[in-house]
């Protein structure tokens, strides 16, 4: 999916409380139409960058634009009310004493009220049958769906949602991902999705930028970032890889599990992820079986070889291990790193 206009630059942003250094020279560009996900763990800087793009805190140094227009500098502060953004709580932040058409409504203008806006977000949102009820009448879901529609009723430019699902369970979570994701498509939304599940940046985003003490390490789609990642870290962001450690001479780089080409040389970090390790069933084997764990759709194998390292091999569920029995492996992709 290609995209035109940049609707977000931010560079060199820095934000610090007290002695404590949140940010230190970060980096994103949002495109326009895109959803763009900010991964990574807690502490790592993700909400306090959502707050500055919003306008809910300034930064210490560094610049924002919005559209080419400087929002946030060391001369300029755009407040939030005047940034056309839309934000979406982790914790929905509704008003208990209104019910969810003057929740949605509120941040509507009289001409927007005037024009029917009100009525075209409950209903692009499903919430016809809930407009009356008080949010505390309502599900985690419903709710998030209210604040949904609330940030976009006055038709921003960029919608901001801080961990939305998080409070949600599993199924739930997933259901409404999806009606979000529609909905943002459907109406060509620009979207910033800050998060730390990996499963949520990788099937919703265009772009997803990891984000490790305060810095972008790494920003490209979740098939470069999950494919190809600069770094441990990335690796680790988005999956659980096996990481050897090896030495490259020449290109090639030996490990625990065999011996394979890289651009770089000295001493590596080798990853492979455990979909990429085949298992075959052979008495003659070289590794031995340690563990099976049963998804349904898919197992993920542990096995050991002869120094006693274990690593995992993820496989569909046709062929059935059990423990102590002898495979041996084929791996079909490796991505290697220089080691930290």
């Amino acid at each position: 999916m290609a995209f035109e206009k940049l609707i977000i630059r931010a560079r060199s942003v820095t934000k610090s409380y007290g002695q404590e250094v949140v940010l230190t020279d970060f980096n994103l560009d949002v495109w326009n139409g895109s959803i763009v996900g900010i991964l990574g763990i807690s502490g790592s800087g993700k909400t306090t960058a959502l707050r500055l793009i919003a306008g809910f805190d300034k930064p210490d140094s560094g610049v924002i634009e919005m559209r080419n227009k400087i929002i946030s500098s060391d001369s300029v502060f755009l407040p939030p009310e005047n940034r056309n953004v839309g934000m979406v709580f982790q914790d929905y932040a509704l008003f208990p004493h209104l019910n969810v058409e003057k929740n949605i409504s509120f941040g509507l203008s009289r001409e927007q009220l005037k024009s029917g806006r009100l009525d075209e977000v409950i209903s692009m949102c499903n919430l016809d049958v809930y407009r009356k009820k008080f949010p505390q009448e309502l599900s985690g879901g419903q709710q998030q769906r209210v604040s949904l529609a609330r940030a976009l009723a006055p038709n921003p430019e960029v919608i901001l949602l801080d961990e939305p699902f998080t409070s949600l369970d599993a199924y739930m979570a997933r259901e409404l991902r999806e009606e979000v994701v529609s909905l943002l498509r459907q109406t060509d939304t620009t979207a910033i999705i800050v998060t730390h599940d990996q499963e949520e940046a990788l099937s919703v985003c265009d772009v997803v930028s990891v984000l490790e003490n305060g810095s972008v390490i790494q920003s490209a789609t979740p098939q470069e970032i999950y494919l190809n990642p600069i770094s441990q870290t990335v690796a680790n962001s988005v999956g659980d890889p096996n990481i050897l450690k090896g030495y490259s001479v020449d290109g090639r780089v030996e490990t625990s599990l065999g011996t394979f080409v890289s651009a770089y040389n000295g001493a590596l970090d080798v990853s492979i992820r455990p979909e990429c390790i085949e298992l075959s069933p052979d008495s003659n084997g070289n590794y031995v079986v340690k563990e099976c764990t049963f998804y349904g759709h898919d197992q993920v194998i542990s096995f050991e070889n002869n120094k006693g390292e274990v690593f995992r091999a993820r496989s569909l569920p046709n062929i059935i291990y059990e423990v102590g029995d002898k495979v041996n492996i084929n791996i079909s992709e490796v991505t290697t790193f220089p080691s930290n």
